[in-house]
């Protein structure tokens, strides 16, 4: 420190240094150069080493720091002086300086110290106090965090050198975290809407955002974690995405939406994510809070939704992790925080505390030998992988595996006997390394991994980090009677040991060598496991076996079941509503849904369909004939005809770059970076949550569609074979067309809206967007009937994860072995701080984030081991600055490497060739041995040199939405090399290609095709860590004329690379710029060329003629060796006689595989045509086509040669004429057609007229025109003529109600309602202390709130519960307070009253305002405000006290109403407002009393369950003939909530009406032998079917009309079977009547069959003629015939039936009577009046 000081004051440093570096670049010669650089390293590790132990010495550093700063700018231009090493230490120099500054302008004081260690800077940052507690900061970012203008308080996580205390060791930690997440979002947003500001572009890239436009939140959806939202967004912005490989809105990326430019905000995150519906814009997110709020966001609503990848589950539990950590309760605080490392490391406790030496059996380690275990390793690991990192391949060295086995428990062992006991403190006691069958690396390791606490293992490549981490495991699990005590055993069953590892293919390696020597008590947390052995051990099936057992606790079972019950009832409650909106995503509405939706004019403009011409696509025929498809353009839903024909084209072509299924299916798989991202978030068990959310929609939920996509092929083949007439259509390209406008999100605004006079004026394009916001309208008005299942399902789901977490704890507790990747880890944290192991074992640990491991850590832990290699890939934080400048990409593993921790590095690799091996020593680490196995591998066929570096010169491209790089002439060269490769015989499995870049993966995807790659693996160079293969093809990718190399600069990445073959080595890149531009680059080239690997061309050698070679440049020149060999032929003589015409080729020598493909020379008939198959293909019959006479027709036709003329089908055109003068379409040796197709014009019965097929029959063809008909309501009907059943039962108003109810909201049934139901808005009912969570029509609790009134202030004070009105006055007094004005930012006193909420408004600012005239006293001097809360509207006190006094004494229900906002454009009630408390308390309990009276309570519910079951029960005719009729009705009843009188009215009709259809079915059945003509069997049954039906719709209401018209019907049918009977009597027995009677009967008949509404005079007069007829009719059989009629009641007296059926108007004034009858006490028949006196109740 001393010389230090003294160089701070010298003229060396002011002066003599500064003067050499000025003069360096122009006194610097060629020879200089080489020797130059070494100086300007040593200058700045002495800058850095004087700010580091004398920060106060920037001042002087400064004037030389700047001098030397242009020095290497000018060195860079002019020389290659300037390498990695400088700018690394130049960075990290001008860092430094800056932070010194920095702190110093904040107000610190630099204090120097002597003998201070070089983190003096960082401890002294790290005092700083932190503005906040770090325990108190929200998880979830607030609006502070996202549009704060200052820089949030962070801290550099000290690398070398210990913490002040373990608080501020977390607060950094934390702080990084969050920052980590929120820095995208803040700095994304701010970026996005200032772009906004200045008008630019909505397509430009942002940097730290993704930005969709157009969200909106379609519908919820119920999955096993809660509920999820379905949102769409505007696909059509991000047509150049590639939604398989991109990142984009992968599972649990955090996402931000707002409607009002991020003033407020939703966060979610991605739940659910599938490619396919990406395309279509749609994917599944889950909110993070505010979930009420959430679940009120109407469809309408348009979000601008941002993302960044930032896995927001991780974050969350590691954040809470580190707040949840206690300062004195810290495992090894002492290496963690303090550093201490130097000391050393002492044992662990559970060693330390007994008493003696600790004795350990090592004979596990004894008794296996290596050859034992490479064979298991070898089973264990894929591709033929060991821990050993050996290379030998199954048919290599195992013919003698069974002669080195030896006897381990005979006495060929004697090293078995020593290891039986080793007091594992004393070394000098240790079996030797041989006896362990260990090298000496790995022996220290093991030894210091069982006698140290915290053990630190580095494993470079291929050295065996899993094959040691195994050996550990395996001697603790031997030994677990030490580490595992007695009095451990009494709280829990195990104290397991845990294992952590970074990815699931790590996971599962590490398991499965645990599981050979362990094979019980393991449990698996991940990823999906592709280890069939790991099946077992996963925690889902531990689970599933657990639960099948019945072996968890009971109230966990029971507890879970019953979650799963209320989430089931809930989630039918909601089903049927999302059915409907899910619906609108796979087809067209119907306009008679959307009617409800329309105003007016759009209604009556839509419905007056202008004429078209006659142009038949136009057409409206068919059951799904459909204007809203006509008006849409899509001239093709109307009715498909049979047979074919040309088809019309839709107006509009589906736009190009969709990527077909043909072609995704030809391309190769490669892994995906945002697959491998998803795969290692997602555990096991979401996967098995994830399918049960993709279960299907309820199917039976009718939904009008106009138009179904996914069905519409169907009905195009079903039309054929079943001869449905419909005009035809490419149902192909409209499918494509429809699917593509449901995507977009683009809707009309509301003004855009009442701006639309005429809906057939717009252009197509806005006719679309009208159609989507009657959608939009569509979804909003289900998700409001949904809001209250949606919150009791969230809740009910939470129970459920709740019980699940406590039987994964109990399982996991159980176990001896626990196994989780880091996100498991992160996601089960809270169980292991329960289950508290006592043995951690980190693997992969250098690439795991710090704050990660130490939340991972229980306060019981008493041993952790860390392995991995801190020079191979670091953690990656999601922003790279904090890696960079607050050291956060640091892991504990390196950080305590840097601070002097014990660490074995294991030095004896057993992977790659020893040529391999030397490009990574000494460049990257000191030494490495090579193990003799990695000697003795065979050369790679077809290529000189088993390792070699291909140079080009071909530039990069750059992926504007990956930001990622690529080169397409690396991807052709290494996938034609590839070909070659394989064509030398090797398998797939043995070659994978690596690239630096994820773009680069797309290209690999282009241009190698599945048929020939499979199996081929492709992936990123960071997703293969930890992996080998026995040939790599390595593509650099990076190769611009800036010199560019980005992460190949990275040496950590260089060394992952360059360490994965085994046997064979190839790479591609501008190896010319490398070498320019990194250090290390420049090092590992110059080995190539020491070597003879590196060249602009690859040789390649045939293996058939040695002499034959190729130079490979491009991917053309590989064409060269077509067949793997060379050019030359192969002449090979086949068994056919033919020579071989393929080119050289090293495989399938012996030809047993090769097909002959010369022409076949056999003749295959007497005319001397030849087969024209190849030679290898057996022949077949004749098939040229030549002219022969059809002797049917004796036309001539071209006829394959060996079909006989009588067989062949003639196709010339057939020139009959049908029956009907059309001509037949069919072919001339086909059948005439039985049904014409030609479209002509049909009346129907109604006298409408339609546009039909010739051949269709009347009762096929339905007529779809509009009713004419006013109904009672007074709206026009919304039915068309067959709906309506021609005007006889008119379908129910879709008109909205509209009227205001009781509560202040708008009802929204449909206008048939005489008395609106109760209201199924959300309650908004609250106190500051709680909240309704029932409907608005519910009856809120009974027990009002009974917490203290909150109302008080320094005069007066309420002294009542919350709920009572209160005893203190209003507050008269001005507000004391002053509050910040928003706009003006000056202090002003408050405006407002005292005691009140304080306005937020500025008396100044905002005059105009305040001054608005209201009540006429808002501009007095000195003016007092009151801000309602419901509106936040701000209004003069003394007019508002007497606005809401006015009419407080009315207490008539008509005038029971909240107050409303007095300003005219408002009208919002106001609910909320403690100074007009009593008031609204008074007003709600008069509400509530109303309520109570129009809510069915309860148990009156039950009982009318009861009484309707009853009804159904108790009634033989029903279970006869209306059996499954009843039975759905009753379904019905279940699902429906009976809440109102009008429910319970409407279902005791519906089955007192089905009685009477059941009544009318045993009246057809026992006159059945009277009905001679079966025409009218078939026509009363149709009749009753309808009627049966219609009371079986699905509907909420129905209205007296539909009742009265209903009831019309019913009489009519009764009629009908009469005069039915009496035609049949007079037809069999051969009577003949009296013109005069006849035509009195014909009328009789005509009443009952025409098109017009049966009324109450015609039945009379219908009455009055059978009855005349019966009696002048002389019958021979008086006796049967009046027998006939005692059954049918003919002589029912017709004054009952003209009494009125009772209506549901009046059911409030039955309510009694109803309940009387469900009793017992009397008759339902007697409630609705005598129309139901044929009814048994």
């Amino acid at each position: 420190m001393k010389l230090m000081v003294m160089i701070r004051n010298s003229e060396f440093l002011r002066g003599t240094l500064t003067t050499y570096f000025a003069a360096m670049p122009t006194e610097m010669s060629d020879q200089d150069q080489p020797f130059s650089g070494e100086p300007i390293k040593h200058a700045l590790r002495l800058f850095r080493e004087l700010l580091d132990r004398s920060p106060s010495s920037y001042i002087q550093v400064v004037a030389p720091l700047a001098v030397l700063g242009t020095t290497i700018n000018t060195l860079r231009t002019v020389s290659t002086v300037v390498d990695e090493v400088i700018e690394t230490r130049l960075m990290e120099v001008e860092s430094r300086k800056d932070a010194i500054i920095d702190i110093q302008r904040r107000g610190a004081v630099l204090r120097d110290s002597d003998g201070t260690l070089a983190t003096r800077l960082d401890r002294q940052l790290q005092l700083e106090t932190p503005p906040d507690d770090f325990r108190e900061l929200t998880i979830i970012p607030t609006f502070e965090d996202i549009h704060t203008d200052k820089e949030p308080f962070l801290r550099t996580n000290i690398v070398r050198g210990r913490y002040p205390d373990v608080d501020t060791y977390l607060d950094v930690q934390f702080r990084l975290m969050r920052e980590d997440f929120v820095r995208p979002l803040r700095e994304g947003i701010a970026e996005f809407l200032d772009m906004r500001k200045q008008g630019l572009g909505k397509d430009r890239r942002l940097q730290d955002i993704r930005v969709y436009h157009d969200v909106h939140v379609v519908h919820p959806l119920c999955t096993m974690n809660g509920i999820v939202y379905r949102i769409q967004f505007d696909a059509a912005r991000l047509r150049g995405v590639r939604w398989q490989s991109t990142k984009r809105l992968i599972f649990g990326s955090l996402l931000c939406l707002s409607k009002d430019e991020f003033k407020t905000m939703f966060f979610a995150t991605v739940a659910e994510r599938d490619a396919e519906e990406l395309q279509q814009g749609c994917v599944q997110i889950r909110f993070e809070q505010n979930h009420d709020d959430a679940s009120s966001i109407s469809p309408t609503d348009t979000f601008i939704m941002v993302e960044t990848s930032a896995y927001f589950e991780a974050y969350r539990h590691v954040l809470k992790g580190l707040q949840e950590v206690e300062e004195d309760a810290m495992p090894f605080a002492k290496y963690i925080v303090d550093c201490d490392c130097a000391n050393g490391v002492d044992p662990p406790a559970y060693l330390r505390e007994r008493y003696g030496d600790v004795e350990y059996d090592l004979r596990a380690l004894v008794e296996t030998p290596k050859q034992v275990l490479v064979t298991a390793r070898r089973r264990a690991r894929p591709r033929n992988r060991d821990p050993f990192g050996s290379d030998l391949d199954e048919s290599e060295n195992s013919g003698d595996d069974d002669e080195k086995l030896t006897d381990v428990y005979g006495s060929n062992n004697p090293h078995f006997a020593r290891a039986r006991s080793v007091p594992i403190l004393r070394d000098d006691m240790w079996p030797s390394a041989d006896a362990l069958h260990l090298d000496e690396s790995q022996y220290l390791a093991v030894k210091m991994a069982l006698t140290k606490e915290f053990s630190v293992i580095q494993g470079p490549p291929g050295t065996g980090k899993t094959y040691i981490g195994l050996k550990i495991v395996q001697a603790l699990l031997k030994n677990k009677s030490v580490w595992l005590r007695d009095q451990d055993l009494m709280n829990s069953p195990t104290r397991p040991i845990l294992v952590v590892c970074y990815t699931n293919h790590a996971l599962d390696q590490f398991l499965e060598g645990i599981s050979e020597f362990h094979s019980t008590d393991i449990v698996r947390v991940g990823g999906r496991s592709r280890s069939e052995k790991m099946e077992q051990f996963n925690l889902k099936t531990i689970r599933f076996s657990q639960r099948k057992s019945r072996d968890l606790p009971r109230y966990i079972h029971e507890g879970a079941a019953e979650a799963r019950d209320d989430m089931e009832c809930f989630r039918q409650g909601m089903e049927i509503a999302v059915a409907k909106m899910m619906a609108t995503q796979r087809g067209l509405l119907h306009e008679h849904a959307l009617m409800p939706l329309m105003s007016d004019k759009h209604r009556e403009s839509l419905m007056n369909m202008p004429p078209m011409g006659h142009d038949p696509g136009w057409a409206m025929v068919g059951k799904k004939g459909s204007i809203t498809v006509q008006w849409l353009g899509l001239k093709g839903n109307v009715i498909i005809l049979p047979g074919g024909g040309n088809q019309n084209q839709p107006e509009e072509e589906e736009e190009d770059g969709r990527v077909e299924e043909d072609e995704k299916d030809e391309e190769i798989d490669v892994v995906e970076e945002a697959g491998f991202a998803e795969e290692q978030r997602l555990l096991d068990t979401d996967d098995d949550k994830r399918r049960k959310a993709k279960r299907k929609v309820r199917e039976d939920v009718h939904v009008d569609l106009a138009l179904d996509v996914d069905a519409l092929q169907l009905e195009e083949d079903q039309a054929g074979e079943h001869g449905l007439w419909q005009v035809q259509t490419n149902a192909k390209k409209m499918k494509q067309k429809v699917k593509h406008e449901l995507s977009k999100t683009d809707m009309m605004t509301e003004t855009e809206v009442r701006r639309v006079h005429n809906v057939w004026t717009l252009q197509l394009r806005d006719r679309w967007r009208l159609y989507r916001y009657w959608v939009a309208r569509y979804w909003a008005k289900y998700r409001e009937s949904i809001e209250g299942y949606e919150r009791e399902y969230e809740h009910a789901a939470k129970r459920l994860v709740e019980f699940q977490t406590q039987e994964d704890g109990e399982i996991m507790k159980q176990a001896t072995v626990i196994g989780m990747t880091t996100t498991g880890a992160a996601r089960y944290r809270s169980i292991l701080q329960d289950i508290q192991p006592a043995i951690i074992i980190v693997e992969e640990a250098a690439e795991v984030l710090e704050a990660h491991i130490v939340t991972t850590l229980s306060q019981q832990c008493q041993h952790l081991i860390l392995i991995g290699d801190h020079q191979q890939l670091r953690p990656n934080p999601t922003v790279y600055q904090l890696a960079k400048k607050y050291n956060m990409d640091i892991s504990l593993f390196e950080r305590m490497v840097k601070n002097d921790m014990q660490c074995v590095r294991l030095q004896s690799q057993h992977r790659m060739r020893p040529e391999f091996a030397r490009l990574l020593t000494p460049h990257i680490y000191e030494s490495l041995d090579n193990h003799e196995s990695v000697l003795n591998y065979e050369n790679i066929k077809g290529v000189s040199s088993n390792m070699f570096f291909v140079d080009h010169s071909y530039w990069e491209a750059h992926d504007g939405d990956t930001k990622s790089r690529s080169n397409m002439h690396e991807a052709k060269f290494m996938a034609s090399f590839c070909r070659y490769l394989l064509k030398q015989g090797y398998s797939p499995s043995q070659i994978t290609i690596l690239t630096t870049y994820t773009g680069q993966l797309f290209n690999f995807k282009k241009v190698m095709p599945r048929q020939v790659f499979e199996g081929v693996r492709v992936c990123n160079v960071d997703n293969f860590q930890g992996e080998e293969s026995d040939i790599i093809l390595l593509s650099l990718v990076r190769s611009n004329v800036e010199g560019n190399v980005g992460f190949l600069k990275v040496e950590n990445r260089v060394c992952v690379a360059l360490s994965r073959a085994k046997k064979g080595f190839y790479a591609i890149g501008n190896l010319t710029m490398l070498s320019q531009t990194s250090t290390l680059w420049s090092k590992i080239i110059q080995e190539l060329r020491e070597q003879g690997c590196v060249g602009r061309h690859l040789k390649l050698c045939c293996q058939n003629h040695p002499d034959t070679s190729i130079m490979a440049v491009t991917e053309k020149d590989f064409e060269k060796a077509p067949a793997g060999g060379c050019m030359r032929p192969c002449d090979f003589r086949l068994e056919c006689g033919h020579a071989c015409a393929s080119a050289c080729h090293p495989i399938d020598p012996e030809h047993e595989e090769y097909k002959c493909k010369k022409p076949c020379k056999n003749v295959l008939c007497d005319l001397g045509h030849k087969c024209p198959k190849p030679c290898h293909e057996t022949c077949d019959d004749c098939k040229i086509r030549v002219e022969k006479t059809i002797p049917d027709c004796q036309h001539k036709q071209k006829v394959a040669c060996y079909v006989p003329p009588s067989e062949f089908v003639c196709q010339i055109p057939c020139e009959k004429t049908l029956p009907c003068n059309h001509k037949c379409k069919n072919k001339c040796g086909e059948r005439c057609t039985q049904y014409c197709k030609e479209v002509v014009p049909h009346q129907l019965p109604c006298l409408h007229t339609i546009q039909a097929a010739c051949s269709a029959k009347e009762d096929s063809l339905v007529c779809n025109t509009p009713c004419p008909q006013v109904l009672k309501c007074g709206h026009p009907c919304s039915g068309t003529c067959h709906l309506c059943k021609q005007g006889r039962l008119h379908q129910p108003c879709v008109r909205p109600c509209n009227r205001e109810l009781i509560c202040s909201h708008q009802c929204r049934e449909p206008c048939s309602h005489q008395n609106c139901p109760p209201c199924r808005s959300p309650c908004r009912n609250r106190c500051v202390h709680s909240h309704c969570q029932d409907e608005c029509g519910k009856p809120c609790v009974v027990m009002p709130c009974q917490e203290p009134c909150e109302w008080r202030c320094k005069h007066h004070k309420c002294d009542k519960h919350c709920g009572e009105p209160c005893d203190r006055p209003r507050c008269d007094q001005p507000c004391q307070k002053r509050r910040r004005c928003g706009r003006c930012k000056k202090s002003r006193p408050c405006i407002g009253m005292c005691g009140e909420p304080c306005p937020k408004k500025c008396r100044v600012c905002d005059r105009k305002e305040l001054t608005e005239d209201v009540f006429g006293t808002e501009g007095e001097p000195g003016a007092r405000f009151v801000q309602l809360e419901d509106c936040g509207h701000v209004l003069e006190v003394s007019g508002l006290d007497q606005w809401m006094d006015q009419g407080t004494d009315d207490t008539t229900d008509r005038n029971i109403k909240l107050k409303t906002c007095p300003i005219a454009r408002c009208k919002t009630p106001i609910r909320h407002n403690v100074r007009y408390g009593n008031s609204i308390k008074n007003t709600l309990a008069k509400i509530e009393e109303v309520k109570n009276q129009q809510y069915v309570p309860k148990a009156e519910r039950n009982s009318s369950l009861k009484m309707l079951a009853g009804l159904r029960d108790h009634d033989l005719d029903l279970r006869l003939y209306c059996a499954e009729s009843s039975t759905d009705l009753y379904k019905q009843v279940g699902r429906c909530c009976l809440s109102s009188p009008e429910e319970l009215a409407m279902f005791e009709k519906r089955i007192l009406f089905l009685k009477k259809i059941a009544r009318r079915k045993k009246d057809k059945k026992k006159c059945l032998s009277a009905l001679a003509d079966k025409r009218y069997i078939m026509e009363l049954d149709r009749e009753i079917k309808e009627l049966e039906n219609w009371l079986l719709r699905r509907t909420a209401y129905v209205s007296d009309q539909e009742w009265e018209e209903f009831e019309r019907e019913m009489a009519r049918l009764k009629c009908l079977l009469k005069l039915r009977v009496l035609q049949s009597q007079i037809q069999r027995k051969g009577i003949s009547l009296k013109d005069v009677t006849q035509t009195i009967l014909d009328g009789a008949e005509r009443r009952l069959t025409d098109l017009k509404p049966f009324t109450e005079d015609r039945e009379e007069m219908v009455e009055q003629t059978l009855e005349y007829v019966q009696e002048t009719v002389t019958l021979k059989s008086a006796t049967a015939m009046g027998a006939a009629y005692g059954a049918m009641g003919v002589r029912q007296s017709r004054a009952s039936t003209r009494h009125p059926l009772g209506t549901a108007g009046d059911a409030y004034g039955r309510i009694e009577a109803r309940r009387l009858a469900r009793s017992g006490q009397a008759d339902l028949a007697k409630v609705y009046g005598s129309k139901f006196d044929d009814f048994t109740i």
